[in-house]
């Protein structure tokens, strides 16, 4: 029995283990991942689903408002009106009379329906809108959340290959103190040589450990956009292409944030067209069917003949004539908010423009850069492997090799930025996609 259990335990074990690893091995799967698992993104989908259901209130007026009603009345004194006395067979006299019963009771359905009522038309269309411009918004969320994912993504994997990088410097950096200690106890060397060998592998080390915090850094943020739990282990297992770029012609799709305001600025007329409506007569139907009974006690009857028809049907018609200056000024400041609502959207087209111009021109610039970066760093390891030589052979001093070794180091990290910004541009572009 101990057993079982034992092996149940090792089992949940694993299990929880596995739990609490995430790997991924494209770009691909972490964009998708952010898309299933962001909160934002999620938030943006409620909002579509919400402006969806504002559509639906705002369409209310199209249908009529039915209501049924039942109410009771104790008339604890009656009114008295006053009537002729020739009535009553009392000429130029003046009696007051009661008329009514001390308990009336009403049952009957309430129907109004707005004909025109042109500020329902236009909230109506707004809704409408509102939709779109929710889905322009979730669109945009996407657009933004792949962007980072990428951007965070190649940051990621570029920092691991750079930590990679210096990890092997580091080993370079410890054979060269040694060689240069036992040269040093060979007398071949002074303690200068010594004091400049310890030097660089200090350097290096540090740069090591700052690398290797940078990485971290990037895998926090990338676990924080993909709503990843901090103890949640996560590994990127795609290699780092580190082989010379080709230049192929590329789309640039516009940016999605354009849409937003293009909705913006139609809700802004609509809000104007509404404002305006205010100062529009408003035609609505109205009507009653039901009947009453009355007692002089309290009493209750549902007999037919005990209840009396009431029904009627009406039409009102309200005309704004003069209501202060509210509704001038709600319409022009409705006004304003259009003529703002349609600069920012042209201004956002012809920016849009200019911004993917320079997109394009960064992204086939930084191509070249890196091919070249790409170029000298195997320059540069091929001055290291003559260097190494010849310091061996005693034909540089520390100095020189020290200055190679360091002038490498410099490479490489121009190489992994260079290719570090060509992947941000790549992001931005295939974000669109």
């Amino acid at each position: 029995m101990k057993t079982r259990n034992i092996t149940l335990i090792c089992f949940a074990s694993l299990f929880l283990k596995a739990e609490a690893q995430l790997r991924f091995t494209s770009v691909n799967e972490v964009q998708q991942f952010a898309l299933e698992h962001n909160q934002e993104n999620k938030i943006q989908k409620l909002k579509t689903l919400e402006a969806k259901e504002n559509r639906n209130l705002s369409n209310a007026f199209l249908y009529p408002n039915i209501t049924g009603s039942f109410n009771g009345q104790y008339n604890i004194d009656i009114s008295e009106t006053p009537v002729p006395g020739d009535l009553m067979g009392k000429p130029g006299a003046t009696i007051y009379m009661k008329f009514g019963k001390e308990y009336t009771y009403n049952a009957g359905i309430n129907v109004s329906y707005n004909i025109l009522n042109w500020s329902s038309v236009y909230q109506s269309k707004i809704s409408k809108v509102n939709i779109q411009l929710a889905e322009a918004n979730s669109i945009y969320t996407k657009q933004q959340l792949k962007e980072q994912a990428g951007q965070i993504y190649y940051a990621t994997i570029t920092a691991q290959r750079a930590e990679e990088i210096w990890k092997q410097n580091k080993l370079i950096a410890d054979t060269i103190e040694q060689i240069t200690l036992q040269k040093f106890r060979d007398g071949l060397v002074d303690l200068l040589a010594v004091n400049q060998a310890k030097i660089n592998t200090n350097q290096v080390s540090q740069q090591v450990q700052k690398t290797s915090l940078y990485a971290q850094q990037c895998v926090n943020q990338l676990k924080m956009l993909l709503a990843i739990d901090e103890k949640t282990d996560l590994q990127l297992t795609e290699k780092l292409d580190t082989g010379k770029l080709e230049i192929l012609p590329v789309t640039i799709l516009p940016d999605s944030h354009t849409e937003i305001l293009k909705y913006q600025q139609k809700i802004s007329e609509y809000e104007m067209k509404s404002s305006l409506a205010a100062f529009a007569p408003q035609i609505s139907f109205k009507g009653y069917f039901g009947a009453n009974q009355f007692w002089n006690s309290l009493d209750f009857s549902f007999n037919k003949q005990d209840w009396h028809l009431s029904n009627y049907v009406g039409l009102s018609i309200s005309i704004p004539i003069f209501a202060g200056f509210a509704n001038k000024s709600k319409y022009n400041a409705a006004k304003i908010e259009k003529q703002i609502a349609q600069i920012a959207y042209y201004e956002e087209i012809t920016n849009n423009a200019l911004k993917d111009n320079i997109l394009s021109k960064n992204y086939f610039t930084s191509i070249s850069v890196v091919n070249s970066s790409l170029e000298k760093v195997r320059l540069s390891k091929e001055n290291m492997r003559l260097a190494e030589q010849k310091y061996n052979q005693g034909l540089i001093n520390l100095t020189d090799y020290l200055e190679t070794f360091n002038t490498n180091l410099s490479i490489q990290n121009q190489y992994l930025t260079d290719l570090s910004e060509y992947l941000s541009i790549k992001s931005t572009i295939e974000s669109r996609k």
